[in-house]
């Protein structure tokens, strides 16, 4: 689905396209799940499984379908503000929620533009009727987006009046981001808006970033270099779609992100503990870069199953890389008493620098979140420094925009750590690099910065296109 069309294709006239209102059904059911405190992923799993079976049997394990409704679930998700403000300015009593849950899927689409009018509407008021607990509100469902329709112009314009709203944040959120950016914090909130870059990594074991240009072009797919070994797709597909995903030629991970394996700059024969290390794509590139060892760190069972799939594709299950289901917060778990030369430290946060990637963030978090991440971010430092060992390097990453996150967090572990030394990264400051979200789409070739070598990897090689990120390099002395 396109954002940028003016109307929109209707899903009706695609061959074999999942039917709108059902799609709308399943969405609201998934929005209603969202802001009960679930995540969309989880959100979205548990509204197919519920729902799809019962409105479209022959459709309920149907790729097609799931891509559909994340679409339309995303597109309100990143509305949601919006939403909500355009609902209670027109409902003259608040709505049940599940008939508020479908209206709000139905106005982010009127807002994304999305789909023609006129059929947006009626697959919404089909969708009300399709259920029990909203059939009796079809007649409200249909007054409701047909009379913002009626003002469009003016209640997208009013919606639009409040800043924190128009980039779908919290006012807590848009305050901290105002205080630590100031004239910034649009610009970077914008940025935050977009749909995400689909950004690959480059497995340098298996191609070279030349070869896999030369693949995707082709396979009629534009690119452009972006990073060291990131390359940007200029249209976003299914990853079985892409030239070498299968044979693991290439992953999925945005350049921004890629910096840790660089920056890290772990050597062969080195020992590398990677503390927070699920879904596997920065051990990964440890390894693509380098022949050391690495024990790689999750609490999450599920989630560490995805790092051995990750390696087994790209063909690093070796033997070099050792998976534990364990907490970092407790190395006895894990831990053989023989010190690592290189530390991975990719905390838990905020994601204040990934909205793109994650709209749910902004409606999941709540403000005093950033202090007890914090607190657990102090933690990780403090428990993980002694597993380090002379001379070695720690690299601490948050993919947060927030400074109490950041700069100030590595800040306060230096004054409280003997034995800690700043090591300058690219660009950079001692005390770390705060990396922004920047735009999908530069303007001109000066704003999509100068070219990538086809040389080895540059430590100091800065991507053109990322999120927002904030590393700090710590060695120990």
């Amino acid at each position: 689905m396109n954002e940028d069309s003016p109307q929109g294709v209707p899903a009706q006239s695609k061959p074999n396209a999942p039917p709108l209102y059902a799609v709308l059904c399943i969405a609201a059911g998934a929005w209603a799940r969202l802001r009960a405190g679930e995540s969309l992923d989880a959100a979205l799993d548990a509204a197919r499984a519920g729902l799809a079976p019962q409105l479209v049997p022959a459709l309920a394990r149907d790729p097609r379908l799931a891509g559909a409704v994340r679409d339309v679930a995303s597109n309100a998700v990143r509305r949601a503000r919006m939403c909500d403000y355009v609902i209670g300015a027109l409902a003259t009593r608040p709505p049940a929620p599940p008939v508020q849950s479908l209206l709000g899927v139905a106005i982010g689409q009127l807002l994304a533009r999305t789909y023609a009018d006129f059929t947006l509407v009626d697959q919404a008021v089909r969708a009300a009727r399709a259920l029990a607990e909203t059939e009796s509100a079809s007649g409200f469902v249909n007054a409701i987006l047909r009379n913002f329709l009626r003002d469009r112009a003016q209640w997208e314009e009013r919606a639009r009046a409040d800043p924190a709203r128009r980039f779908n944040v919290p006012d807590w959120w848009y305050r901290r981001v105002h205080e630590e950016y100031g004239a910034h914090t649009e610009s970077i909130l914008a940025a935050q808006c977009e749909e995400p870059p689909m950004v690959l990594r480059v497995n340098r074991r298996r191609a070279s970033v030349q070869e896999v240009l030369a693949d995707l072009s082709a396979a009629g797919m534009a690119a452009r270099r972006v990073g060291v070994c990131a390359i940007h797709l200029e249209h976003a597909c299914p990853v079985e779609q892409l030239p070498g995903f299968l044979a693991g030629r290439v992953s999925v991970q945005d350049a921004g992100a890629q910096l840790a394996a660089q920056w890290l700059g772990a050597a062969d024969g080195m020992r590398v503990l990677d503390a927070c290390a699920a879904p596997g794509g920065k051990t990964a590139h440890l390894r693509e870069l380098a022949d050391c060892t690495i024990d790689a760190v999750e609490i999450d069972p599920v989630r560490a199953q995805r790092i051995s799939s990750n390696l087994t594709r790209l063909g690093l299950d070796d033997g070099s890389i050792r998976v534990h289901v364990a907490d970092a917060l407790r190395p006895k778990t894990f831990w053989d008493d023989v010190t690592f030369d290189r530390i991975l430290l990719d905390a838990p946060c905020t994601a204040s620098g990934v909205v793109r990637r994650h709209p749910d963030v902004t409606l999941l978090r709540r403000s005093g979140d950033v202090a007890k991440l914090a607190t657990q971010q102090a933690k990780m430092l403090q428990t993980l420094w002694p597993l380090l060992a002379p001379a070695g390097r720690l690299l601490y990453v948050v993919c947060s925009v927030f400074a109490e996150e950041g700069r100030r967090q590595v800040a306060a572990f230096v004054r409280r750590q003997p034995g800690v030394r700043c090591i300058r990264l690219a660009a950079g400051d001692p005390a770390g690099v705060q990396l922004l979200p920047n735009s999908v789409a530069p303007a001109s070739d000066e704003e999509r910065g100068p070219p990538f070598p086809d040389r080895e990897a540059d430590p100091g090689a800065m991507p053109t296109l990322h999120d927002g990120f904030f590393y700090a390099l710590l060695e120990k002395t």
